[in-house]
């Protein structure tokens, strides 16, 4: 099991550039609410809102790291 893993973590560290974001805490609420009404995560949302504004396709050979397919997302 470690190794399948380490697998995923090696391929995530190759394929994605993983960053984090400071907002103030008063709108975690809102950040969180806006995503569950889109059935996405947060991260999900931050990337649809980052690809729209900067024209880009944040996922990578049809899969979002959350796992969903392009046609299923």
């Amino acid at each position: 099991m470690a190794t399948s893993q380490n697998a995923v973590n090696k391929y995530r560290q190759k394929n994605y550039y993983t960053f984090s974001v400071s907002v103030p805490a008063q709108y975690r609420e809102t950040i969180k609410a806006a995503a569950a009404a889109r059935g996405v995560s947060v991260s999900r949302l931050v990337c649809d809102l980052l690809g729209k504004e900067l024209g880009l396709d944040l996922t990578l050979d049809g899969i979002f790291p959350g796992g969903k397919t392009k046609e299923n997302s």
